[in-house]
Formats: C-alpha cells, structure tokens, sequence
C-alpha cells in the first residue's frame, strides 16, 4: 500500500461500514480490512433470528439515548451526526430498504440477514476496499516519526503491514486480555462484562412451562434499584425476552459481581399491585361462578395462571366467592412478585454483546481518535458503550463508524 492508507481491524459491520463510508467520502484514500478469521460479518448474519435487525425506529436523539445503559452522553453528538434516519436513508439509497415492526425494531424488507451482508460486502468491493482474511494482529507499534507510515501492524503468522491510520472495529472482547495488541499504547480499557443475557433458574417447575410468553411483564432484581418491563418467555433453563434482557443490559456488572446469583421478582402483567388487585378482583367477580382453576384472566395464559395457583398453593377446587383474604393476596404476590433464584446465564441467541472496553474518556467523540494515540480510532462495540436489545447496538455501529469515516476522510 502506498500514499495515505488506512487499515481497519476487524470485518464485522462497523468495520465494514467505516471502510465504505471512508471510500465514499474520499475514494482517493486507499482501505484495507483485517480479519483474523476467514468469516467477515458473521455477527451480522446471525443477528435478529437470520434477519438483521438494522436499527430501531425512534429518530428523536433524546428519546434514542435512554436505551443505553453505558456510553449515552457520549453518544450525543455522534447520534445528531449520523443519526437512526441517516441509516434508514443509506441503506435505501443502497437498494435495501427497511419495514418497521410493531415493537420499533427494524429489519430489511427481505427478511434476511444476507441482503445487508452481502450489500456491504458488494458496496466495500465495488468501492476498491481491500480485505485480507486469517489475519490475526497481535500487535500495534508506532513507527518513527516522519516516515510515510505511524502504525506497524504484526500478525500472528510472523508478517505486518504498515498504514497511516488504524480503525480498531474488532467487538466486544469478552476477555480484558483480548485487549493486549493495544494495552503498550496506554489506552484504558474498561474490564468487559456480559451485557444482553437470559437468566438460568434451576427450577424443573418453571422450565415445564418452556415456551410460555407473557406481552408484558416486569422484572426486579432483589436489591437492585430499577425495574424493568416488556415481553418475558419461559425457556427450558430459564427466563427470557425483553424484559429480562434489559435487566440484564442495565444491571449487567451488579449481576457480575454477584457471579449472576439472585432473585429475581416477576410481575406477569406490568400492573401494580393496586391495579393488579383491582384487575384480579374484576376478574374474579365475572367468573364468579366457576371454580378458581375454570377462571380466565386477560393477558395470563391457562398454563401460567395453573402454575400461579400451585405457587400460591390455592385450593383450585374452590369457587371465587370461597377464596379467603389471605388466599386472595398469596395469589396477588404470585402474580406481582413471584421470585425465582437465579444461577448463572445464558448468552441470548449467540448474540455476544459487552459491557466494557475501551473507556470513552480517552475517545474524541467529534472523530473517534484515541486521545494521545494519533492516528489510532475506534469504532463499535470495542468501546464502552452498549445498547438493550432492539437494534441499538448496530446503531452504534453504524454511526461511530460513519463519525470515524468523516473524520479519516478530510
């Protein structure tokens, strides 16, 4: 490579989408992609199902922020940048455009993963961006000053390759010692954590109701201060869905330090008690002919209202008028807080996503570079930031991406 040359570490989307950017921006710029395995985009490919789900419909940027627990006021800026609509806008400009689902989650109308892949992978080649597979860097040196080069990049395999600039768009390393071909540059990196995970009960009661869901439920973790809400799913080790997913996004170190063993307080419908009872008493009053186990209550499956009453160890012989006070209220702290011991997690459908990396006060957030680093950029989720499930992740990646293209680019 010769003139000004940029090499961006890692083929995943963001990886991907600052090389396009760059090129689009200023084609004269040579681009060379690294990735230490011979995939490119296999996030991207498995994320959301097989489908990709792009970004989420919420284009307020005050509104967009309060879905990340880690990096929101860093993100201000990049997000008035290049914000949810600039994505819409490339990917449709692109040939690919998005359909909007009930919950804001976006996907390609195709319904699959490999239309944005295989658009990125096109738009980069098109573009002239090179791209060498099984290239796995382990270190990053600074070269003299006053060369034509500042970085030399060393593979595993015993070769290197020299650029200008280097983009760090390698993920999110589950391990802080995956950090190492840059800990010599005193760059401080943020201890990675587990973020988006389902959580293991060991309970064969629940797990025989594996494939049960509930719209929306709320979840609390016992002594941690939020609270949670959206669709929950019973799976066979545990529990799932949107709702514990965001607990535990926002709670993902207090759960770490606990070694992900608590309790965690399920309400089945997002009520609270006050209007769980009035909702309850309601119920119970129209059925009130029929035995408690005959009852159908709005929202709450037949299976999950049986297994209520068994947590509730109510007589289900009984009629609505026979219920005692203290039978009436066990069923309401069933239905409001049923607790369940939790003893580890579950990554959420391969999608590995993390808290931690490189730490945002070392980041300019007008350019991506690393402070006191020149020439060294990072983009996606190596840094600090992560976003609930929905979407927000990509975004990320889309718009620091693009930020650090901008940049590169004049």
């Amino acid at each position: 490579m010769t003139n000004k040359c940029i090499v961006i570490i890692g083929a995943g989307a963001s990886g991907y989408f600052t090389a396009i950017r760059l090129k689009e921006l200023n084609p004269s710029v040579e681009v060379m992609i690294l990735e230490k395995t011979g995939k490119i985009l296999s996030k991207l490919r498995i994320s959301g199902g097989g489908r990709c789900n792009v970004t989420h419909d919420c284009k307020g940027v005050s509104a967009l922020l309060q879905h990340y627990p880690r990096g929101k006021s860093f993100l201000k800026k990049i997000f008035h940048d290049w914000s949810v609509q600039h994505t819409i806008d490339w990917f449709e400009s692109n040939g690919v455009p998005l359909k909007t689902e009930s919950d804001g989650r976006m996907f390609p109308e195709s319904d699959s993963s490999e239309t944005v892949a295989q658009l990125l992978e096109w738009k980069a080649k098109k573009l002239g961006v090179e791209l060498m597979t099984n290239a796995s860097v382990v270190t990053i040196v600074p070269l003299p000053a006053g060369g034509t080069y500042r970085w030399q990049l060393n593979f595993n395999t015993g070769g290197s390759e020299v650029a200008t600039d280097v983009v760090l768009a390698v993920g999110g390393f589950s391990k802080e010692s995956q950090y190492n071909m840059i800990a010599h540059l005193g760059v401080k990196i943020v201890s990675p954590v587990p973020s988006l995970f389902t959580f293991n009960i060991p309970d064969a009661t629940l797990h025989a109701l594996h494939g049960l869901s509930v719209q929306d439920a709320k979840v609390k973790l016992t002594g941690y201060p939020e609270t949670y809400h959206g669709p929950l799913l019973v799976t066979h080790r545990g529990l799932s869905g949107p709702a514990v997913l965001k607990t535990s996004a926002w709670a993902a170190r207090w759960m770490n330090e606990r070694a992900y063993c608590t309790t965690a307080l399920v309400s089945w419908k997002n009520l609270s008690e006050e209007e769980m009872r009035e909702f309850l008493k309601t119920t119970l009053i129209e059925n009130g002919k029929k035995r408690i186990d005959n009852v159908s209550v709005d929202g709450i499956p037949r299976r999950l209202w049986d297994y209520i009453l068994q947590r509730a160890e109510t007589p289900t012989d009984k009629l609505e008028a026979d219920l005692s006070k203290f039978e009436f209220n066990k069923i309401i702290e069933n239905l409001c807080r049923m607790p369940f011991e939790t003893d580890g997690r579950t990554m959420f459908k391969e999608e590995f996503v993390t808290a931690g990396g490189i730490d945002l006060e070392h980041v300019n957030a007008k350019t991506m570079e690393i402070k006191g680093v020149p020439g060294l950029y990072a983009t996606g989720e190596v840094l600090d930031i992560d976003g609930v499930t929905g979407g927000f992740n990509f975004q990320v990646a889309w718009s620091t991406a693009a930020t650090a293209a901008e940049a590169l680019a004049r």
